[in-house]
């Protein structure tokens, strides 16, 4: 496909002959006192803006670098003689690059002859100044893309310049600002016009497609680079293979392999990293193993990120006896673990409530000389604040600081977490205040854990003030958030108020879950109104949303209480009936029923039942049959009195 010129529009001009610098010329724009002597020659000068400037005085002011003086000349300039200096500059790009930082590129210039500039300075061997300009053009927004490359084309065709290089930098440009649609849209150009794509620019649109998860883009990019006849780089192959991974198609990863060796390109450490990393997210260890056997059968060694793919993938499966032999390995083998790995590790054992060995860890990446990150100090403060250790939580935020480690929007996510879980309103709303004041935005997360605790303190008129507060700033709630409003309304007997929520997230197009429809039902049944809790099961059920075990354990636990025994049974029978075993909240709920109703035979029968299927009775089943023994005694007494 041959390269042409874009537009006919712009014909080419004959330059006249640049003047030479005349310095006498030069200072005669300075203080007109005469020179008389030495000393007056050498006295500090103020320009003085000259009466006409033309292009070839500009010309040779830029030639001898009197960029001061450039300055201030700047504001008298039109793009008229900005356009004839650029023209003029064109064999001496990195004079033009000075030219354009000296008379302010952002203001001065318009888009033509920001184009102009940017077709010139492109000619340059280091592509970052003409990037970095065509960021600031694209970035100010003053031409839409179609117009800045039309801009380019007539710039690169007044010029004579038949490389469509600026173009190329044109689709990077866009990749880096991650405007997809931009990107895609000068590709269409460039092949309409007959111009391909070098393969780097292709490169970056596929990794931007990736990063987006615009799969189907990439993969008919991918193809008509084929018809393009665009020779694919061992950096294009590993970014189908990262798509792939993506798509679950793990196989296929793998099999590209064996197709890039057969076009002659050797996978590197990164390919084989990237399915490795596929299989182990997918929590299939085996397979990565597989790939890691073919990767150092090929002598491709493995590197930390190998490494740490694997201990991620058996740290998510839960097995952390292999994960720590593999840690152990990866030192063994002279590499050094990343604050990542170590991080993967705490988080794992933090996870297991083993505080003991994550600590362990943290101090051995201080050893290492691994500085802790923020995530390394959430992960520990979160695990503490799960244990009730409130002061050593405390210490650890103190020594953040200490070590001057800022808190993140996930620091200060756990810490407004978990004094709320201890009902400390007061606390949690303080650092709520502190987290704004130090500029880091709230979440979804930071106000459903406020409303969370303002429900269990019954302050829910400030509850939906706050709910109300948030979704006016345009942060829409989420169903948790939903969840945490409708609980506390049912927790304080307001179940009107939760069903206009639920009317609220039908509008919202948020679909409620288990647990929404388990809270409502847990409310109605704590008012005594079992059956309107029943018919919401069935309404689950309609909706295709499963009850589990607490939809079923509310409905028996409710008909217990009010002494519908045999509406209970039928209940638990219906839960057997499609898989879910009893749990102790079910044996509990019936026990406390049967003696409730003076059936303290079949409650003991239930007892035996619960022990033989390994379920250990707690201190409110042995309440309940202590009670029907009480129960017993007394009616003794009045049968005998």
């Amino acid at each position: 496909m041959k390269s042409h010129k874009l537009s006919q529009v712009l014909k080419h001009k004959n330059l006249k002959s640049v003047t030479p610098f005349n310095h006498s010329h030069f200072c005669s724009f300075f203080s007109s006192t005469p020179q008389s002597n030495t000393t007056q020659q050498t006295q500090t000068l103020s320009p003085k803006i000259p009466p006409e400037i033309t292009h070839e005085l500009l010309h040779s002011y830029i030639q001898s670098s009197q960029w001061h003086f450039i300055k201030h000349l700047a504001p008298k300039l039109t793009p008229s003689l900005i356009k004839t200096t650029l023209l003029n500059l064109h064999k001496t790009p990195e004079l033009a690059l000075k030219f354009t930082t000296h008379i302010d590129f952002g203001h001065v210039f318009d888009i033509k002859t920001r184009c102009l500039a940017i077709a010139v300075i492109s000619r340059l061997p280091s592509p970052k100044p003409t990037l970095q300009l065509l960021k600031e053009t694209l970035s100010s927004g003053n031409a839409s893309i179609r117009g800045v490359f039309q801009e380019l084309a007539l710039a690169c065709d007044e010029l004579g310049t038949e490389s469509s290089i600026v173009f190329d930098f044109l689709i990077r440009v866009c990749c880096e600002l991650k405007r997809s649609d931009d990107a895609f849209e000068c590709y269409n150009i460039m092949k309409h016009k007959g111009f391909v794509p070098k393969i780097q620019t292709c490169n970056a649109m596929l990794s931007l497609c990736s990063r987006l998860n615009s799969t189907e883009r990439a993969w008919v990019l991918y193809a008509e680079m084929f018809k393009m006849r665009i020779t694919s780089s061992v950096y294009t192959y590993n970014i189908m293979i990262n798509l792939l991974c993506k798509e679950g198609k793990l196989k296929k990863a793998k099999e590209f392999i064996g197709f890039m060796e057969s076009l002659g390109i050797k996978p590197n450490v990164v390919t084989y990293n990237t399915i490795i990393h596929g299989y182990c997210l997918k929590g299939r260890i085996e397979g990565a193993r597989m790939v890691l056997n073919i990767m150092e059968s090929r002598g491709v060694e493995p590197d930390s990120y190998t490494y740490g793919s694997f201990i991620s993938g058996m740290c998510k499966e839960g097995k952390l006896e292999e994960a720590t032999e593999v840690f152990g390995k990866m030192k063994e083998n002279g590499l050094v673990p990343t604050a990542v790995t170590y991080n993967i590790l705490i988080g794992a054992y933090c996870n297991k409530g083993n505080l003991g060995m994550a600590f362990t860890y943290r101090d051995e990446m201080v050893k290492q000389g691994i500085v802790p990150t923020a995530s390394t100090y959430n992960l520990l403060i979160h695990a503490l604040f799960m244990e009730g250790k409130m002061g050593e939580a405390d210490d650890m935020i103190k020594e953040m600081g200490e070590k001057g480690i800022h808190p993140d929007s996930i620091t200060y996510n756990i810490l407004i977490n978990g004094y709320c879980k201890c009902r400390n309103a007061k606390k949690a709303f303080s650092l709520h205040d502190e987290m704004v004041s130090r500029g880091i935005w709230p979440t979804r997360v930071t106000y459903t854990s406020l409303i969370y605790v303002l429900s269990k303190q019954n302050r829910m008129k400030e509850a939906d003030q706050l709910f109300e507060k948030i979704t006016a700033k345009g942060i829409s709630p989420d169903l948790v958030m939903y969840n945490a409003l409708i609980d506390g309304h049912c927790v304080n007997g307001n179940i009107d108020s939760a069903f206009s929520l639920l009317k609220k997230m039908d509008e919202m197009k948020i679909l409620p879950d288990e647990v929404t429809y388990n809270t409502i039902m847990q409310g109605y049944c704590r008012e005594g109104k079992i059956e309107e809790a029943r018919e919401l099961l069935d309404q689950m059920k309609r909706k295709g949303i499963k009850p589990d075990h607490v939809s079923y354990n509310t409905l028996i636990s409710g008909y217990s209480r009010r002494g519908d025994l045999k509406d209970a049974f039928r209940v638990r029978d219906e839960m057997l009936s499609i898989g879910f075993n009893p749990t102790l909240l079910t044996y509990n709920a019936l026990i406390q029923g049967l003696c409730k109703n003076q059936q303290g035979d079949l409650a003991e029968e239930l007892l035996k039942e619960m022990v033989s299927k390994g379920i250990t009775p707690d201190d409110s089943t042995y309440f309940s049959l202590i009670e029907r023994i009480g129960d017993v005694d007394k009616a003794s007494e009045r049968c005998d009195s």
